[in-house]
């Protein structure tokens, strides 16, 4: 069976909150895809109580979370999320 790899890679300066992302993200992944899902890398197991003990936390007004989609020949797609009630970013024009 082939496998389908799908890789989320998480930057952003020292104590960001990288590894606090990376366990939210595979908390995500679990509750939506059940214990079954196959996670491999850094999950960072534990990351999000020492990002409340340390304040090295993502969850802060000024945080924001760029994502997009990249294929394998390197085509980006940007998607706009719908957050629940939440005002979207705008892009500014120049």
């Amino acid at each position: 069976m082939k496998s389908n790899v799908i890789e989320i890679t998480v930057s952003g300066k020292t104590g960001s909150g990288k590894s606090e992302v990376l366990e939210v993200i595979s908390n995500a992944l679990f509750s939506h895809y059940g214990v079954g899902v196959n996670i491999t890398g850094s999950t960072c197991t534990g990351a999000i109580e020492e990002a409340r003990e340390t304040g090295q936390t993502a969850n802060y007004k000024n945080s924001v979370f760029v994502l997009f989609e990249q294929n394998v020949s390197g085509q980006l797609t940007v998607h706009t999320p719908r957050a629940q009630g939440l005002p979207q970013l705008r892009k500014e024009q120049g």
